[in-house]
């Protein structure tokens, strides 16, 4: 009986701790901000934005806001808990430190339907934390919230892959009419103002010399050494290797040509693109 009875009064202790904690951090906030290369490139949206919407929500609440936590440049695509920033959001989590976990939206914590709810169940049953969007009217606090938020992620997660078959759809058609439809810009180029591609005088030099180089007879490892030794740079600052040289030789782009391979449908396209040559027609040589 004594062993029964001390069974249940920690079970009450630990209940009274953990409404205690709830209390003392019922009004405390941490902010998760995220973006990934990609929407910081092709929509704008920035950390700096996220963040001030976040502590002007938190001041309009009430909130007192503990931390504004960040993953920059980190795919949505990604399970929450692999990201360097949101595991400091778990270790917070744990220390029991905040309540509530400001999102400027849902979106931010999950590309993927399944890694949002679960993500968003472990908070709330493991460590009490309840989610807020401060641009979107749900919470994850009461039963009518929680079946909100799942219903909202399921919507989010269909309009995410609309948008990536529209803009797959609008990639072929751009490649189709010979636009430059996506990807790194090679070396030699920059992107332009319409999404187009621009020369980069100092780099086409570079890239004219690699393909006069190899009319010498010169394979990729010896240009790649001769870089080197006349300190040409690379656009990120590392020595030439055989590889890089390799790809600017095989690249069409240089001719004036734009070339893709569209999986889902087996097509290839190949044909005279908009943007200007770096190299005359067919002059470059491809390497086996």
């Amino acid at each position: 009986m004594k062993t029964t009875n001390s069974r249940i009064l920690r079970r009450m202790q630990a209940r009274k701790h953990a409404e205690k904690r709830h209390t003392e951090t019922a009004k405390v906030a941490v902010g998760y901000i995220r973006v990934s290369t990609e929407e910081q490139r092709d929509s704008g949206l920035s950390l700096g934005a996220q963040r001030e919407s976040i502590e002007a929500f938190a001041k309009s609440q009430g909130y007192q806001l503990l931390e504004i936590i960040e993953d920059a440049a980190v795919s949505g695509a990604k399970d929450p808990t692999s990201r360097p920033g949101f595991s400091r959001v778990l270790e917070l989590a744990q220390q029991e430190a905040f309540g509530i976990l400001l999102l400027w939206k849902f979106d931010r914590l999950a590309r993927h339907l399944a890694f949002a709810v679960t993500t968003a169940q472990t908070l709330r049953e493991q460590y009490g934390v309840t989610l807020r969007s401060v641009t979107e009217p749900i919470e994850t606090e009461s039963p009518v919230g929680q079946m909100m938020f799942g219903i909202f992620a399921s919507m989010a997660a269909m309009e995410r892959e609309e948008i990536k078959e529209r803009t797959l759809m609008g990639r072929k058609t751009k490649a189709k009419h010979g636009g430059f439809a996506g990807g790194k810009s090679p070396y030699g180029y920059r992107r332009d103002k319409e999404g187009g591609l621009e020369v980069i005088p100092e780099e086409a030099t570079v890239v004219r010399h690699i393909f006069a180089l190899t009319k010498q007879g010169l394979g990729t490892k010896a240009i790649a050494a001769r870089l080197n030794q006349e300190d040409v740079s690379t656009r990120s600052g590392k020595p030439w290797i055989f590889t890089t040289i390799k790809g600017i030789l095989e690249n069409a782009k240089y001719e004036g040509l734009v070339e893709y391979y569209f999986k889902d449908e087996g097509l290839h396209v190949k044909q005279r693109g908009r943007h200007e040559a770096i190299l005359p027609p067919k002059a470059s040589q491809r390497v086996g």
